[in-house]
């Protein structure tokens, strides 16, 4: 009688995106790998991969075999029901090996062994070699002795085992099989056709830098760079094309650093002239960012793949990039980099992280100050700092260094579908205090940049902002701290006041452990962030929101004495409101202006820019209709228009008094200068 296959089940619960989710990459590597050796593929059963979030008890259901073998890869998103559905597991099947990796397995889980017992073996770093190892040695035996990157608990005595031996890294990258051409996921597009699959490409492991906060460099422990066959690579991105994947991700760490990355762009683009697919390609950009991701970015965008391209930051502090090691590039080549993108038009967008240690209110403000001072266009977007295992910004020597202070809140994935009341609740540990940083400063914090959000990144007063800026050379963010620290003339900014409330609303619910993803009931079934839930409140009422904002920007600049003309800032105002889309837009009109607005604000950001002048234009907007749909109009507006740089509405332009001068005549060459209007005094400064 033969003998019997042990069964082999792999976990690897993936967030859903409404119908969307990623294929299991890294189960398909582990087994793809694990199948390379005779013994394993002749041993072993291997079912169909469970794949994303879901019931526990839905989960359970596929198990239709006894386990033998219960592989989890564990991040935030899915480390509490991964927990779950292992003890269930265990105690159902009690001979069941439960092996756990993943960037949420700690490196040194003897705490981690003690607190779960239904853990066998624990897995750090990179996988494929110690779960080839496991599975081997699991043939014959349960001792894992020697086995690279295991942590295990011993058969006979239940010791914690911990492994000192590592994973060589000099191994070639492409000694790994794909999944994907071995075939590993075809199954899965009959058998789920209810899912749309998204894609993860892997052209290269490694990452040179040591940020505290993350994980890619130290965690990963893979500094060096190792690369997969420009072949592969190929083959890979051509087998998604083929089979219609509308979204790829990339895992690289710094893509666009490398001198064959423009080849892996070419690829991308030859793929979807062939096939239509994929439709956008989203990755982390090379933190040094250069000529050569300028160029790489521009193909991109002239065939509609990116989302936005990463002119990543984190922070302007010398003090808080010394204390998270980190260096960013210099300023002033930021700046040139971002007017090039928006010559080009290419959406560009930067990240900050709140709360690191080292960062102080003023240093946080005076950080963003001088991002959109070096003309950030599209979107900013802030995010709380978030705490990883196995980083050092993790580690309980150096949070005590910077006086770290965590809260764990729950997790709600940021444009993730609405969790379901019956799955198991995950969480997320964010920094709330530090050394130089208190509460009420994190609160503060989180105010003014939730507001600089909504003003710039979800364009709601993005305009408006660089105009008062430019024309009277106030700081960007002395506007939005105004109205950030409850400055308005009484009875200005009713509307402004109620979201400025819900933002307090929404830190103390997070310092009571909520989560940051908010619901909005109207708008389709997802979290979303609380600048984006801002938006979508404010657009059902635009009208009144900038007749509200006149009155608050003229109490703005007359409380610091400064001269102004109304009907130039009605000008500025009246562009911004009809850039701004809603669900259901009003026909398109012809707009009249007594000053180059729509010229001023064409060519604000690029390398030519042009002052506001005494000459009247016209403007003919072009809203999307959506028809009163509130979803689509969240869908297509924020989850597709947000790092895209499509969320405004569409316009032409005419100059009146030239009427040689539009929109589509912008780049030739004036033949008579509009007439400048003399720059206003500032007397309040």
């Amino acid at each position: 009688m033969p003998k019997r296959k042990k069964v082999v089940y792999f976990n690897e619960y993936n967030v859903r995106m409404g119908r969307a989710t990623y294929f299991p990459l890294v189960s398909g590597i582990l087994r793809a790998y694990a199948e390379t050796n005779p013994p394993v593929k002749a041993g072993y059963k291997f079912k169909p991969f469970i794949f994303y979030l879901d019931a526990a008890d839905r989960i359970l259901a596929q198990y239709d075999e006894a386990p033998d073998v219960a592989a989890f890869s564990i991040a935030m998103w899915n480390e509490q029901l991964s927990l779950h559905v292992a003890r269930v597991i265990k105690e159902r099947w009690p001979a069941c090996l439960i092996v756990f990796g993943g960037c949420q397995t700690p490196h040194h889980p003897e705490d981690y062994f003690a607190e779960h017992p239904f853990i066998d073996v624990a897995v750090r770093a990179e996988g494929e070699e110690a779960f080839y190892g496991v599975m081997e040695r699991f043939l014959e035996s349960r001792d894992f002795k020697g086995i690279v990157n295991v942590s295990y608990r011993h058969p006979q005595t239940g010791a914690i085992v911990y492994n000192p031996e590592e994973s060589e890294f000099g191994r070639d990258l492409d000694s790994y099989p794909s999944p994907y051409l071995e075939g590993l996921f075809n199954y899965m597009f009959e058998a789920h056709p209810e899912i749309d699959f998204q894609a993860i490409v892997e052209t290269n492991r490694g990452c040179p830098f040591l940020c505290t906060f993350c994980y890619w460099g130290r965690g990963g422990t893979t500094r060096k760079y190792r690369y997969h066959d420009l072949g592969r690579v190929e083959a890979e991105i051509n087998w998604a094309g083929h089979r219609r994947i509308k979204y790829m991700f990339n895992a690289d760490s710094n893509f666009g650093m490398h001198k064959r990355d423009p080849e892996i762009a070419k690829f991308l683009v030859s793929t979807k002239k062939k096939y239509g697919f994929p439709e956008k390609f989203r990755t982390c950009w090379g933190k040094n960012t250069d000529e050569n991701i300028f160029a790489i970015a521009s193909l991109l965008h002239e065939h509609e793949l990116e989302k936005g391209i990463t002119l990543a930051r984190q922070s302007n502090s010398k003090k808080v990039l010394a204390n998270i090691k980190r260096g960013n590039i210099k300023l002033a080549t930021y700046e040139n980099l971002q007017r090039l993108f928006n010559d080009r038009e290419i959406p560009v967008y930067s990240e900050m992280i709140l709360g690191l240690p080292g960062e102080t209110y003023e240093s946080w403000r005076d950080g963003i100050e001088e991002l959109l001072r070096a003309g950030l266009k599209n979107q900013l977007f802030v995010y709380q700092c978030e705490v990883y295992p196995n980083t050092e910004l993790g580690e309980p020597a150096y949070q005590k260094k910077f006086g770290i202070v965590t809260k764990r809140i729950e997790l709600r994935e940021i444009h993730g579908s609405v969790r379901d009341a019956n799955w198991v609740p995950e969480y997320q540990d964010i920094i709330v205090a530090s050394d130089s940083m208190t509460v009420e400063d994190w609160r503060r914090m989180t105010r003014f940049s939730t507001l600089t959000m909504l003003m710039h990144s979800m364009k709601v007063g993005f305009f408006l902002i660089s105009y008062l800026t430019d024309r009277f050379g106030i700081a960007y963010t002395s506007f939005i701290e105004h109205i950030s620290d409850r400055r308005m003339a009484a009875g200005t900014g009713a509307m402004l006041l109620t979201e400025l409330a819900l933002y307090d609303d929404y830190t103390q619910r997070l310092l009571d452990g909520k989560g940051r993803g908010l619901e909005m009931p109207g708008f389709g079934d997802f979290y979303w962030d609380v600048e984006e839930a801002s938006f979508l409140r404010l657009a059902g009422d635009f009208d009144r929101f900038y007749r509200e904002l006149f009155d608050v920007v003229c109490g703005f600049l007359d409380g610091r004495g400064i001269v102004y003309d109304r009907d130039e800032v009605s000008d500025a105002l009246q562009y911004q409101r009809l850039r701004m889309p809603t669900a259901a837009p009003a026909s398109g009109t012809e707009a009249a202006f007594r000053t180059n607005m729509p010229e001023y604000f064409a060519r604000r950001f690029g390398t030519e820019p042009i002052p506001v002048a005494a000459e009247r234009q016209a403007l003919h907007p072009k809203p999307k209709d959506f028809g009163g749909d509130r979803v689509r109009f969240a869908r297509e507006s924020i989850l597709w228009g947000r790092k895209s740089g499509t969320m405004l509405v569409d316009c032409d332009w005419a100059s009146v008094d030239r009427p040689w001068v539009t929109s589509e005549t912008l780049a030739q060459p004036h033949a008579k200068p509009a007439v400048e209007l003399p720059r206003a005094a500032n007397l309040g400064e």
